[in-house]
């Protein structure tokens, strides 16, 4: 896989390429880690439009690592996102971890003007009553 990071403002659009291995997933963890240390405030997005998707092989760690960048504010968003990955995501997606989609950047820019989805509180349990 080849992660292009291409920035305007506080916006950076990573271009990953090529084909999702348990190797490449590995350096793309760290590329995300270096800009993100460099500039924790930046809009990310994410743009799937040329990466393949090859097997489990690379996946979890993969998914690991998005999961991480997605706990960070404002949530990134994802483009171009092929069935295959849409499926994945799909399966990992929960409120916490919501892997934003867009069809297009211009769709995903839009979308960091909108207020970020508040998250639901967990209902407190009500205490077991036993009926007669």
């Amino acid at each position: 896989m080849i992660m292009r990071a291409k920035q305007d403002g506080k916006v950076v659009v990573f271009e990953l390429e090529g084909y999702l291995e348990f190797e490449t997933t590995l350096k793309f963890q760290k590329t995300c880690e270096t800009i993100l240390s460099q500039q924790p405030e930046a809009q990310l997005i994410f743009n799937f439009e040329k990466l393949k998707f090859v097997g489990s092989s690379g996946i979890n760690h993969f998914i690991t690592t998005l999961k991480q960048i997605l706990s960070l504010k404002p949530t990134p968003r994802m483009i171009h996102v092929s069935a295959e990955f849409d499926k994945i995501f799909n399966a990992y997606r929960t409120q916490k971890y919501p892997f934003s989609v867009y069809e297009n950047i211009e769709l995903a820019l839009k979308a960091f003007d909108e207020p970020e989805p508040k998250k639901l509180k967990k209902k407190k349990s009500n205490p077991e009553v036993e009926l007669g």
